[in-house]
């Protein structure tokens, strides 16, 4: 006589479940990454003190001026351009001839981009990655920054960009990126218990 088959208790559902939620979960979380921006990090012993402050002004014609503050004086300056999505270098690396100047957080460091003629031009309409490397003592230290889109100053090329269909495209992706994943949040708490998304 064959054994008779269990039927599947509702702990075997609830694990499958949670396992297929978590893993919509991780595919909304790694989109939403993927979106974001790249913020300025720190570096050991080396501090870049604007790091939460837009420090890159991008200029129409696609280049741009940078202006990161440290807590000190550094031996030297040198910075690289990467393509934010292929990680493929733009532009090679290059040394930043400027002592700084004091200002009353630490000391500033500014270059503009492009300055001689074999720097590439960058698309006004795109955003890049600038690595910035500080040599401090014999310590070099990477920083990364965005070099943002181009934005427009004037008031009618601010209704413009407003109305942009692409700007809106995104945005709309955004939320549809956040409602996933608070329902998804949802989901799991009552699943897995209060608390399992808290750590977002």
């Amino acid at each position: 006589m064959k054994p008779q088959p269990q039927a599947k208790t509702g702990t075997d559902t609830r694990r499958r479940l949670i396992t297929f939620t978590a893993a919509l979960l991780l595919a909304a979380l790694a989109a939403a990454t993927a979106a974001g921006a790249v913020s300025a990090q720190s570096g050991d012993g080396l501090s870049l003190v604007n790091d939460d402050r837009d420090f890159v002004e991008r200029r129409n014609h696609g280049g741009f001026i940078a202006r990161p503050v440290f807590d000190r004086q550094v031996d030297a300056i040198h910075y690289g351009i990467r393509h934010p999505e292929t990680g493929d270098w733009i532009a090679p690396m290059y040394r930043v001839h400027s002592s700084g100047k004091d200002v009353g957080e630490g000391r500033e460091y500014s270059w503009h981009y492009p300055v001689v003629p074999p720097q590439p031009d960058l698309d006004p309409e795109q955003a890049f990655l600038l690595v910035i490397v500080a040599v401090d003592g014999g310590d070099a230290h990477t920083f990364n920054a965005v070099i943002p889109i181009y934005q427009p100053t004037g008031l009618w090329d601010r209704v413009l960009a407003a109305l942009d269909p692409g700007r809106w495209a995104r945005a709309f992706a955004a939320w549809v990126v956040e409602a996933v994943f608070g329902a998804l949040c949802g989901i799991v708490e009552r699943v897995a218990g209060a608390g399992a998304c808290s750590g977002r």
